[in-house]
């Protein structure tokens, strides 16, 4: 009989549901039943500690609170509420474990029950402890404050005698309050009667007196004697009172919750023991029974599959002979399925075998045919490959001259940066003769364009003042040709200012463009005119008054004053020659008085034609006016910082435009 795989799982995969099914139902209930567990141990645990402060807040009330006048000026004072509100949650907690299920089930009613019992007689002894303590009273109230009235009155008799035995009562009764002992009631009756005595035999005292301390003495013992016996029904000394029975009863409590607390302990230890064992006992079931099934399982596919392993093997061996096939019929209904498909497999690979062998030999003289061809474009491949390789190597040795090339032109310009920063004054130079000043320049190429120059002129170096020269210039290009104009110029300033003893600016810049006109443009054809030159600012600062001569020739400044942007006068011819400026060119000198604390900004056409920013414009020479009157009254190391900062942030990504330079001074 054949039967389904499929079938065989179906029962497999029930029967271990089922188990798992068991499995879960006996978790679960364990696990609510521990559930139940803790939560018993936890009110059991609440119950404890609420009875534990129910009496302490008892103990404080008997051995503090009595002594508070509140105690007694009020029907319940504030601890007695206390102590009923934790009597009541004790007691709702106590009803909680009475009522539960945990009590029925591992019949725990008795020692429940046996609990609040003793929690009834412990309320007993509480309320009428309170009576007793309230009834002997404190001072001025209850049974201790009408005895201290009368012991009052009879001190305040006038006799030495009187208030002599007055004090000796009082201190029996302080005595017999402070250590509760009968010894001292004793000694009080003693002394009552040796006063009564005195008072009796007395001759100095009237009758009216008498009867005066006689009565208030009646009262003041019979006052003594109550508070005694109540003293005796809360305990003194050799005698068990309320106080020791409230105790006794709190202790019972305790040992019967912590006789049930043990109990439980032991029942949830038992608990887990058991579901441990139930847990084992399920899941070897469980293990054994998936053994076996996987084992019989295994055997029956294994068989089915081993048959049909040796045929397709067999079949294949025989080079897919159809006769080489037998039917063997398997005990699984898939399987058997699967020979019977094998069979007719075979049946019509036979059929298409003979087919493609006859379609296999045409095609194999078409591919012999397409080899040949394939063969001779293979070696026209070769040839080509080889021209190529021949190619590439001359590309690598012209690709090594050109990095040997960049190297050594980059060593020039590295070199020639050295010579430029040389040619130029040293940073310390402008902090030497401007405290407050800073100068930031960034080249676009290795070299730059722009300058700066620095010199102190006086009468002993044959100058006929003496002042501070600087000089900033943005000569035509940058890299190469703009580092060439550059040095041409400061070499021609030099020649200017230290060997001709010259520091008017005016004069400075009209001979500084006469000599690079003759430099660039001298005895030469228009085509062959260099028309290059340099925008550029000369100023001539005295500091002993403050006036600043200057010539500018194109180049941007702004002088601030206390925020305002004060205009200098700017020339409208640059240095050098030019095709369109056919008139004579001459700088005139300006001056203008300055003001301690005026800034001085001069500044390349760097930073105002970078591009850049959200919309990749230009950033322009207003912009920089209004950061320069925003940041002005700054440090001037610190507006370098911002000058930095902003140039990174609007470049962005963006390549550089042009050398940059700025300088900063405050005079």
């Amino acid at each position: 009989m054949m039967t389904s795989i499929r079938s065989w799982l179906i029962f497999s995969f029930t029967v271990i549901l089922l188990i798992c099914s068991v499995a879960v139902l006996l978790f679960v209930t364990s696990y609510n039943k521990s559930r139940k567990l803790e939560d018993y141990l936890f009110n059991l645990k609440t119950t404890r500690i609420l009875l534990l402060q129910t009496n302490k807040v008892k103990e404080d009330i008997l051995l503090g609170d009595y002594n508070e006048t509140g105690f007694y000026s009020r029907d319940i004072s504030l601890p007695e509420k206390k102590f009923q509100s934790l009597q009541k949650k004790t007691a709702y907690y106590l009803d909680y474990l009475e009522k539960s299920t945990i009590t029925e089930h591992y019949k725990l009613n008795w020692k429940i029950n046996k609990i609040k019992k003793e929690f009834l007689n412990y309320e007993e002894t509480y309320r009428e402890l309170i009576y007793l303590y309230k009834l002997k009273g404190f001072k001025n109230y209850g049974l201790e404050g009408k005895m201290r009235e009368y012991a009052h009155l009879i001190y305040g008799y006038d006799n030495l005698k009187v208030q002599y035995f007055c004090l000796v009562l009082r201190k029996h009764e302080k005595d017999f309050l402070m250590r509760k002992e009968l010894t001292y009631v004793h000694q009080f009756d003693r002394v009552t009667k040796s006063f009564i005595e005195f008072i009796n035999e007395s001759y100095s005292l009237s009758t009216k007196d008498k009867n005066y301390l006689l009565n208030n003495l009646y009262y003041y013992n019979k006052h003594f004697r109550n508070l005694a016996r109540i003293e005796n029904r809360i305990g003194i000394k050799g005698q068990n009172g309320y106080l020791n029975k409230s105790k006794q009863i709190f202790d019972n409590i305790a040992l019967l919750i912590e006789d049930l607390d043990n109990e439980l302990i032991q029942i949830k230890l038992e608990h887990k023991e058991k579901l441990s064992k139930d847990s084992s006992t399920i899941i070897l079931i469980l293990v054994c029974f998936l053994t076996l099934t996987i084992i019989f399982l295994s055997q029956l596919i294994t068989k089915s599959v081993t048959s049909i392993s040796k045929s397709f093997t067999k079949y294949i061996n025989s080079g897919f002979n159809i006769d080489s096939v037998s039917f063997k019929r398997s005990k699984i209904k898939e399987f058997h399925l699967i020979y019977v498909s094998f069979l007719k497999m075979a049946q019509e690979i036979h059929v298409f075998t003979n087919f493609f062998r006859e379609k296999v030999h045409e095609r194999t003289l078409a591919i012999n045919e397409q080899k040949d061809e394939i063969l001779t474009q293979q070696l026209q491949i070769e040839n080509q490959y080889k021209a190529l390789l021949e190619k590439n190597n001359e590309l690598n040795e012209q690709k090594q001259l050109l990095a040997l090339k960049n190297k050594d032109v980059q060593e020039s310009l590295r070199y020639a940066k050295r010579i430029q920063e040389a040619l130029q004054p040293a940073k310390n130079k402008l902090k030497e003769c401007f405290e407050d000043s800073f100068i930031y320049s960034k080249a676009k190429d290795v070299v730059s364009g722009d300058f700066y120059l620095m010199y102190r002129t006086n009468n002993e170096d044959g100058f006929l003042k003496d002042r501070i020269v600087f000089i900033t210039a943005d000569c035509t290009g940058h890299g190469v040709p703009g580092a060439i104009m550059s040095v041409l110029g400061i070499n021609t300033l030099y020649k200017n200012i230290k060997e001709l003893k010259n520091n008017d600016p005016g004069q400075i810049l009209n001979l500084l463009d006469k000599d690079l006109n003759k430099v660039l443009a001298h005895e030469k054809q228009r085509n062959d005119i260099v028309a290059d030159g340099m925008d550029i600012g000369v100023f001539a600062f005295d500091k002993e008054t403050y006036i600043l001569e200057y010539s500018i020739a194109k180049f941007a400044q702004v002088l601030v004053r206390q925020s305002e942007i004060i205009p200098l006068t700017t020339q409208k011819f640059s240095i050098g020659y030019s095709f369109f400026e056919n008139e004579e060119k001459k700088f005139e000198t300006s001056r203008i008085q300055l003001v301690r604390g005026d800034c001085l900004y001069l500044f390349s056409d760097g930073l105002p034609d970078q591009f850049g920013g959200p919309l990749n414009k230009k950033y322009k020479k207003n912009k920089l006016k209004t950061l320069i009157q925003n940041i002005h009254t700054l440090p001037m190391n610190e507006q370098k910082r911002i000058f930095k900062t902003e140039f990174v942030i609007w470049k962005k990504k963006l390549p550089q435009t042009d050398d940059l330079m700025v300088m900063g001074i405050r005079f």
